[in-house]
């Protein structure tokens, strides 16, 4: 279920109805239906996938009591990691690594014909197995287990963030899961509002750049010079209104069930370096993939040389989470050529504390950030190779020419002030201010717009991952 849909429109005023008539177990009850519904409605069969990694985690990390061997312990955790990534190497890798083989073969002048496992991909995927595999992690580790298997399918299937995050570690939602929530704790005003705004950022704003990105993206060579740089900026606003409108609706939804979610960006694109911007940028993936690979791996304890092989490693495989095709895995390598980069740097120049920076300075540093943020987004939004090199030649081909996208600069351009200006939480403060009656008109004007502005309905960027 989409939740710039009619069909989510319905969804969630009587999911909300029916949660907070109902009291301790019922209420739990009636979240974790609710969650297989919502997410059922997109296909009723890959659910079948959610509940069994939701098994096998939630008996795997049981087992790990505190007299259990550790080399049953160790067993019980490759249990889970083995089917959770052998699930999400089916689904989502294995046509990637086929099609990659068959032509290593064919370069190699050996004839194949491998067989090819023509399936959609589950929407989410990637969130909820990463979601699952962190829990029974940290039980290896030396958390406690949940021991009620609702509560833990709620946990996994939770549906604010069930299908683009943010990514939630068990030890964030489990306890707000078991906890008895009033109605009354209930910050309805700003609930409503940050759905609202983030329906406005995915159906308005990224929607409506979208229009002129997909055209530019499917002829580069049609759109030289200036045009190329206005989707090229176009599509950096696009991806993270559409991602943070969708965080917006899922922290929105969560706050309206009483559950807190984590914030997963924090205006990125005022990064003023690489490791900035991650700190900024799909906040709970980045420490995700710090947590559970990175650090792991031995994170920056080990030697330069080591250190710089595990940012080539962790961003690597970010790349490929995001998407099954050498685009996304190159996506993820450029990003560790920056944080590496910007290590060697700090190493150059000594890491000791050094007077504040001038604005201007900084504002160079920002600008150059962002630039080079954009010229990643190429290799995330191109379909292929083709297309990143014709998009290069586009941009760097200044002849004279018609400039397209006017009114999409102007977009732009009110994107990244509002990027700059710290005004959604002043404005959610005024909204809440405001009666109850005049929230409601302003909610009601509000939906209205979005249905009367907003583009056809599309699936967030982030529900293809």
């Amino acid at each position: 279920m989409l939740f710039n849909s009619a069909a989510f429109a319905l969804f969630l005023p009587m999911m909300l109805a029916v949660y907070w008539q109902l009291q301790g177990s019922s209420r739990r009850w009636a979240l974790l239906v609710g969650s297989y519904f919502f997410y059922a409605w997109w296909d009723w069969r890959f659910t079948g996938l959610l509940i069994l990694s939701t098994l096998v985690d939630f008996h795997c990390a049981r087992a790990m009591t505190d007299d259990c061997p550790k080399v049953r312990r160790k067993r019980l955790l490759a249990t889970s990691i083995v089917t959770n990534l052998g699930i999400l190497a089916t689904f989502k890798y294995f046509n990637f690594f086929r099609d990659s083989a068959d032509a290593l073969l064919a370069g190699l002048g050996v004839s194949t014909s491998l067989p090819m496992f023509d399936v959609a991909l589950p929407m989410g995927i990637s969130f909820y197995t990463f979601q699952t595999m962190s829990y029974t992690i940290d039980v290896y580790r030396g958390a406690k287990s949940e021991h009620v298997l609702r509560d833990f399918a709620i946990f996994v299937a939770c549906f604010p963030q069930l299908v683009a995050g943010p990514i939630v570690r068990a030890k964030e939602l489990l306890p707000q899961i078991k906890a008895d929530r009033r109605f009354a704790d209930v910050d309805l005003s700003a609930g409503v509002y940050r759905i609202f705004r983030g329906l406005f950022k995915k159906m308005v704003v990224a929607d409506t750049l979208a229009l002129y990105v997909d055209m530019v993206f499917a002829d580069p060579a049609g759109f030289p010079g200036l045009s190329a740089w206005i989707a090229m900026y176009a599509y950096a606003f696009q991806i993270y209104m559409d991602f943070s409108g969708y965080t917006d609706v899922a922290l929105g939804v969560g706050q309206l069930l009483g559950l807190k979610l984590p914030e997963n960006f924090n205006r990125p694109y005022l990064a003023a370096s690489p490791s900035q911007f991650w700190r900024r940028w799909h906040i709970t993936l980045s420490t995700w993939l710090r947590d559970y690979l990175y650090i792991p791996l031995g994170g920056s304890r080990l030697s330069r040389l080591l250190t710089m092989r595990n940012v080539v490693i962790t961003m690597t495989l970010g790349g490929l989470w995001h998407g099954a095709a050498w685009t996304f895995v190159a996506w993820g390598v450029y990003h560790a050529v920056l944080l590496i980069g910007e290590r060697v740097w700090t190493w150059v120049r000594g890491e000791g504390e050094r007077p504040p920076l001038p604005v201007a300075y900084r504002t160079l540093k920002v600008l150059g950030m962002f630039h080079l943020t954009c010229m990643g987004w190429l290799l995330f939004r191109a379909p292929d190779w083709t297309t990143v090199a014709s998009m290069l030649h586009s941009l760097s081909d200044f002849s004279a020419q018609p400039v397209y996208g006017k009114r999409i600069l102007l977009i732009v351009a009110a994107c990244a002030l509002a990027h700059v200006l710290p005004s959604a939480k002043t404005l959610g403060r005024r909204f809440a201010q405001l009666p109850a009656i005049s929230q409601g008109a302003l909610a009601a004007t509000c939906m209205w717009t979005l249905v009367l502005l907003g583009p056809a309905r599309s699936p967030f960027i982030y529900f293809q991952f």
